[in-house]
């Protein structure tokens, strides 16, 4: 929430400019596991447990909990595919619904993978099931520039950066 009031700010001076158009809140709130906390001691009551799992932690629902950390659900796979898909088709850029949509999943993924990275004092980020896995300082390294690269795009789709091409 932090992040989408601070690009409101940047973009037109108004804490909750995109937090109104639902075409950038509801993806933002689809990928945002920091709007979901639940305590600890409520978490695990009921339905309540589920609350904190929206979609990057949708993999331990659908693919159970070894799953949990995998590369492809804490990574910047879809924000970086969203902002390839701008720059080589650029006629997408003309609908507005699609560069909201695409600014509210890129702040979504960027704030996840960021309150991971901050919020937490033991990781591991599966990269390939069984075989390799980073630990502890590389996973918070790995977080964080999927973290920078979700939020960079996040700034280009809200019109605050360049043309990257």
């Amino acid at each position: 929430m932090a992040f989408a009031a601070a690009v409101g700010v940047l973009s037109a001076g108004d804490v909750l400019f995109w937090l109104r158009d639902p075409f950038f809140s509801f993806p933002l709130l689809v990928s945002s596991s920091a709007l979901f906390f639940v305590p600890e001691k409520w978490a695990k009551k009921g339905l309540l447990k589920f609350l904190h799992y929206p979609l990057p932690d949708w993999d331990v629902l659908l693919l159970g909990p070894a799953s949990h950390r995998n590369w492809l659900t804490h990574s910047s796979v879809l924000p970086a595919a969203t902002l390839a898909l701008a720059i080589h088709f650029p006629g997408v850029t003309k609908f507005s619904a699609f560069m909201s949509m695409s600014a509210g999943l890129c702040v979504g993924v960027g704030s996840h993978l960021f309150w991971d990275c901050v919020g937490s004092n033991s990781h591991k980020i599966v990269v390939v099931p069984y075989w390799f896995a980073l630990r502890s300082a590389p996973s918070r390294v790995y977080l964080l520039a999927g973290a920078a690269l979700s939020l960079a795009a996040a700034l280009y789709f809200c019109g605050l950066l360049p043309m990257l091409i």
